[in-house]
Order: C-alpha cells, then sequence, then structure tokens
C-alpha cells in the first residue's frame, strides 16, 4: 500500500548556496524546498538509559530519509563522510555463503547483485547535487564534508561542492595511495588512487591536528636532527646540510629550528595518505561487501573532524564501517542505506561491537575525560518497503513481469514496451514530481512515441505535474505497480516453524524449520524445504525479543554467527524473570537478507 502523502505543510525551505554555479548539465534543477517524511521505528538494539542517546539506523532513500532528518538534526551533524556511487559503469556484487563446514563448495556460493553503478552523467550530477544540498543543511557551522571518489567523477563533483559549500570552505583533496588493483589496464596506467575532497560547512570547520591517528612517525632525515635545546623542548633543523648541524653551524644561521611537543607524537600527515595501502578489506574487518572501505582510512578523518560525543553520519553506509568507527571513537552516528542488506549487515556489525565495549573494562586516565559508549541504536524505514528489498533486482522483476524489452546502455530509459519508452522509478521510493520533470527532460524534444512510468506509488500532485511538463501531448502513461498487479506475487517471503515452551519462569523457542524460496531458486534447488540437510545453512542469524510490545522489536537474544563455518543454534532458553514475560517476537535472516517475522504468544 502507497504511503500517504506528505502535507503541503510539511515543506522544508532550503538556503541559499554560498557558491555560484561552475557546472551545467541537461535538467539541473536547485532544490528550493522538500517535504517532510515520516519515519517507523523497526527495531531497538540494547537499552537506552535515562536521557541517552540512541544512533540511528536508516533503510530508504537517503533524500528522503535527509529530509526526515532536517526536523530534528538540522545544523547539528559534525561530520558527514560518503563513499557515494563512483559513476563507474559497473554492477557490484556480493559473494554469499552458505553456512556450515559441509557447505563451502561451489555449490553453497553465489553472488547477489547490490546495487548499479550505470548512470548518464545528468541524472549521476542531479542526484548528487541534491543530496550535497541537504548535507550542508545537516551540518552544524564547524561541521564539515568529506566525499570520497575517483578518478571518473572528481573532477564535476569538485565543482558541484564549489557551488553548494563555497570555494572559500575547500579544505584539502586528499589522495589515497592504495595498492594497485589486479586485472588488465589495457592503453593506460594502473589505478593506485582515491581521492577524499574535504569541504567545511564554514571556514570555522573543526581540525584536530594533534589526533594520533592524523599523525605519522618522522621521516629518516628528521630522526637524525632531532635534539633538545636547554629548556628541554625539543626540535629538528632544516636547512642545506644533511647531517647533523655543530652549534657553530647553527649559530650562522644556516639552519631554522622547528620545535616539536612530543616527538614519538610524530607529525601531522600530508594530503597523500601512502600508509594504509590495502584496498580489500581482511581478517575480522571484512564483512564481504562490495566496495568496502578499510576502518583506518575513516578512523583518521573522524579523528581529524570530531570530538567524543559529536554526531558522525554517512548516507551511503553500505558495511557500516563509518558507523563502526563512530561507535569504537564515542561519537553519536547516523547511518542511511536503501539496500536492505547493507541495513543487515551494518547492524549484525554494530550489534557486535556495542557487545564488546560493555562487556570489556574502560580504561580511565588520570585527568582526561572518559570517552563516551553509546550502546544502544535504532532502526528506521523511511516510507514503506515491503515488496522489494533492494532497487537493482527489483527493475529486472518488474521489467519482466511487464514484458519490456531492455534498452542496452541507455543512460536514462530502461526498456520499450508497445514501442513505447519505459522508465521505472526506484521501486523502493514513491515517484515524485522531480522524477517527471527528469522524463520530461530525457525525452527526445521531437520524440511522440510515449512514455510508460511503472512505479511503487506517487506523491498525490504527480498527475498534475505531467500535464504542466507534458507540453507536446505525448502518450504519457503512470502505473502504480502495487494496485495494477495485484495479483502477481513480488516476492516470496520465508517460512518457519517455531515452537514455545514454557515452564518454571523458563521459556524455550526452538526453531524447527525455515524455508527460503528465493535462496533455493537462487541456487537451483527444487523448490522444496527438504532440500538442505540442516536449515541453519540457510540462516545468517536469528533475533528474539522475549516481550515484545506490538510495535519495535528488541532483540534480546541474538544468534549471529562471526564466521561462515559456523551455523546459529536452533535452540535458545531464557529467564521470564530477567527478560520478561508476553508476546515472542523471532526474526530471522537469510543469507540473501530476506526476513521472516513472527509473534508467538
Amino acid at each position: 500500500m502507497s504511503p500517504e502523502p506528505p502535507k503541503q505543510l510539511d515543506l522544508f525551505q532550503v538556503a541559499e548556496l554560498p557558491g555560484r554555479p561552475m557546472l551545467h548539465w541537461h535538467g539541473k534543477r536547485p532544490l528550493r524546498e522538500i517535504p517532510y517524511y515520516p519515519a517507523q521505528l523497526r527495531e531497538r538494539y540494547g537499552s537506552v538509559q535515562g536521557e541517552g542517546w540512541s544512533s540511528r539506523l536508516y533503510w530508504g532513500d537517503n533524500l528522503q530519509v535527509m529530509a526526515h532528518l532536517l526536523r530534528e538534526f538540522r545544523g547539528q551533524v559534525k561530520l558527514i563522510y560518503i563513499d557515494p556511487p563512483f559513476d563507474s559503469g559497473a554492477d557490484y556484487r556480493r559473494r554469499v555463503k552458505l553456512h556450515g563446514t559441509s557447505v563451502q563448495s561451489d555449490m553453497g556460493v553465489l553472488e547477489e547483485r547490490q546495487y548499479t553503478d550505470i548512470w548518464s552523467n545528468d541524472l549521476y550530477l542531479q542526484y548528487m547535487y541534491e543530496r550535497l544540498i541537504l548535507m550542508r543543511e545537516l551540518l552544524i557551522d564547524d561541521g564539515s564534508l568529506c566525499l570520497h571518489c575517483d578518478r571518473r567523477a572528481v573532477h564535476r563533483l569538485r565543482l558541484v561542492l564549489e557551488e553548494v559549500f563555497g570555494s572559500s570552505s575547500f579544505v584539502n583533496e586528499i589522495i589515497w595511495k592504495h595498492t594497485v588493483l589486479g586485472g588488465a589496464h589495457g592503453r593506460a596506467l594502473p589505478k593506485a588512487h582515491e581521492t577524499i575532497l574535504w569541504y567545511g560547512k564554514t571556514q570555522n570547520y573543526q581540525f584536530n591536528a594533534d589526533d594520533e591517528a592524523a599523525r605519522v612517525p618522522f621521516g629518516d632525515y628528521i630522526r637524525k636532527t632531532l635534539r633538545q635545546d636547554e629548556d628541554g623542548r625539543w626540535y629538528y633543523t632544516r636547512g642545506r646540510m644533511s647531517r647533523q648541524p655543530s652549534p657553530e653551524e647553527e649559530a650562522r644561521g644556516a639552519f631554522t629550528k622547528t620545535y616539536v611537543d612530543d616527538p614519538d607524537l610524530g607529525t601531522l600527515v600530508s594530503d597523500v595518505w601512502d600508509d594504509m595501502p590495502a584496498y580489500r578489506v581482511y581478517g575480522d574487518e571484512d564483512e564481504g561487501y562490495p566496495t568496502q572501505k578499510n576502518e583506518s582510512l575513516v578512523r583518521r578523518l573522524v579523528g581529524l573532524a570530531t570530538s567524543p560525543g559529536d554526531l558522525v553520519a554517512d548516507f551511503f553506509l553500505g558495511s557500516g564501517t563509518t558507523a563502526a568507527v563512530a561507535q569504537r571513537l564515542g561519537r553519536r552516528w547516523i547511518g542511511v542505506d536503501i539496500n536492505l542488506g547493507a541495513i543487515h549487515t551494518a547492524a549484525a556489525r554494530l550489534e557486535r561491537i556495542a557487545a564488546e565495549q560493555q562487556s570489556t573494562p574502560r580504561q580511565l586516565v588520570m585527568g582526561q575525560e572518559p570517552t563516551p559508549v553509546y550502546p544502544t541504536f535504532d532502526v528506521y524505514n523511511v516510507n514503506h518497503y515491503d515488496v522489494f528489498k533492494n532497487a537493482a533486482e527489483s527493475r529486472d522483476i518488474v521489467c519482466q513481469l511487464y514484458g519490456v524489452e531492455p534498452l542496452r546502455g541507455h543512460p536514462f530509459f530502461d526498456g520499450m514496451l508497445d514501442g513505447r519508452w519505459v522508465k521505472v522509478v526506484d521501486l523502493n521510493r514513491i515517484c515524485s514530481k522531480l522524477d517527471v520533470q527528469a522524463i520530461f527532460d530525457h525525452l527526445p524534444s521531437d520524440d511522440t512515441r510515449g512514455v510508460v512510468v511503472l512505479c511503487a506509488g506517487h506523491e498525490y500532485d504527480v498527475p498534475e505535474a505531467v500535464k504542466r511538463f507534458n507540453l507536446a501531448n505525448v502518450p504519457f502513461e503512470l502505473r502504480d505497480i502495487l494496485t495494477d498487479r495485484q495479483d502477481v506475487l513480488f516476492k516470496r517471503s520465508p517460512e518457519a516453524l517455531v515452537r514455545l515452551e514454557r515452564k518454571d519462569g523458563q521459556v524455550t523457542l526452538t526453531v524447527e524449520q525455515f524455508y527460503s524460496p528465493l535462496l533455493l531458486q537462487k541456487l537451483s534447488l527444487e523448490d522444496d524445504p527438504a532440500a538442505f540437510s540442516d536449515w541453519r545453512q540457510a540462516v545468517a542469524s536469528v533475533h528474539i525479543d522475549p516481550a515484545y510490545d506490538g510495535q519495535t522489536l528488541h532483540p534480546r537474544i541474538s544468534d549471529v554467527p562471526s564466521r561462515e563455518e559456523e551455523v546459529v543454534g536452533g535452540v535458545y532458553t531464557w529467564d521470564e524473570r530477567e527478560h520478561g514475560a508476553g508476546p515472542v517476537a523471532v526474526k530471522i535472516v537469510d543469507v540473501l537478507d530476506e526476513e521472516w517475522f513472527g509473534v508467538i504468544e
């Protein structure tokens, strides 16, 4: 069912941009205002004590999520780090493995498309432009934005940032030098770096030059020249000679002294970062997520631009690296992703980190404020996402459903149907007036074949917008798939058989069977629950709320195997006096991030 349309009264006005336009593209539209979007609290991990902070994980389109956040967090975010699509023209897939030692073979491995990084240049720029405008609205005056990109879009994105933030707010262009990726390079030099563009909300951005992650060891030459003066202060000399100068040579003024507060701290890192070369993530940090960045890279940015207790946000969260770093460093955080797989991956990662923090004794240093720990986070929806879990696969499903002939390589339209252009609006949100304008912007001016728009609901004034933009009276059909094809089962949800027993205050929950039709289909197995010798091979996690309030899942018991060789337990026992008595809610997530949810009275 489509969500209620936003009311006209719930509009946020957007401040005028400080920079001047330096880049133009087809269909460029300034963002003057945006409606408020409601959010639904789905899950809570950990316990909020008193007026404590609860970090936030949002599943939804980040433009709508940011519009939602404006009501509460406008001008409050200290650092936004984003690793958005690079306009790479590639499909990004995650390798998925079944659990258990008996299935680590080719049969137990498959790939799932997470997202598609294929854009027309104009659409990509408009997409980023609108979102960067809202990010600036959310930043506090001494806050910063760090945008991670590569050679494909860095030159264009920097011009967009100059318009949104103003040229005077530019801080650094950071070059991250990583290992050369494998594969053939053709007639070009191999890629070995990416770029982070750092802009302040104003020129008063926070900059922590003494943060330990921002310091690197002195080079050999400086280490050799380090010495103390008569007051015991450390310094090094620079001049024409490479050897240690004598006192007489220093007195002749051939050398300059640079004082160092702590020789063990090293020197401030430059804007070329070559001391963290690993592009791919290994070990306990590896979440198996495509384009995952290592924590040390984000750790340096968080340390440079924030203090403990500050609010850090990432609107392209992926596997949750930014939130994980913020959680470890005592920063509050907000994470957003439109991919349900990213939400599940990040939630499991953050729940694990929070549990480690609570079980580890805190080391207090005399004279220093203790680093805060925020052990709770909530999971929200903005808009309703009951049909599809990621945009890349859902677009293919809908095109097949309607018999759309795909267009290979077209920068905007998705296919043709009965001789008409077809556009599938991102099915994890409703169709907006901006979508309608973009369609007419990309429609050739002399083309009269017509357009079919497939969407999962639309804003109430979209039909009126069609009349306003359709100056050539082109045949235009708007199909809401949620009402147009109610007879079609878009997704077969998993099924589970769960048994609950209570005796003398002890509760035992047993998962007797779990069945995932989509997983069986992807593995080319028969549609039969008995296709697995052990249902636990298909399960990534089990979460149990022993006293469900009927609205928000609050898992007190979570079973998330840390390695693929392990499987969930399947049998869970607890004391009602410890966790409370009431309806028991259970969420089971399979390795494809499909969910089963049930409540047992």
